[in-house]
């Protein structure tokens, strides 16, 4: 699976892009396996700065994707999935 990590993400894991093999094919496992890689993303991705709310933004193959329960959100082969972080404006 190609995971585009994007700001701050990229900075926190000091990489953009990886190759990820992993079993399972929900996005909980993916969550998982990125965090098991690099540790200091577990802050970032898996915990909740608004309650009920993603504290990320997700695309899979280029379209936003809402995110209320990762193990609910199946992926295959040949996804492309993007994390960046959710930005309020007003």
């Amino acid at each position: 699976m190609d995971v585009e990590l994007l700001v701050p993400y990229n900075r926190i894991a000091k990489t953009k892009r990886l190759k990820v093999e992993m079993e399972g094919k929900t996005l909980d496992k993916l969550l998982q396996t990125l965090i098991s890689r690099f540790p200091a993303l577990k802050g970032h991705l898996m915990e909740e700065e608004v309650p009920g709310a993603s504290p990320f933004l997700l695309l899979i193959n280029g379209k936003v994707v809402q995110v209320e329960d990762p193990s609910e959100i199946f992926l295959k082969p040949g996804d492309r999935v993007a994390f960046t972080r959710v930005v309020a404006g007003g």
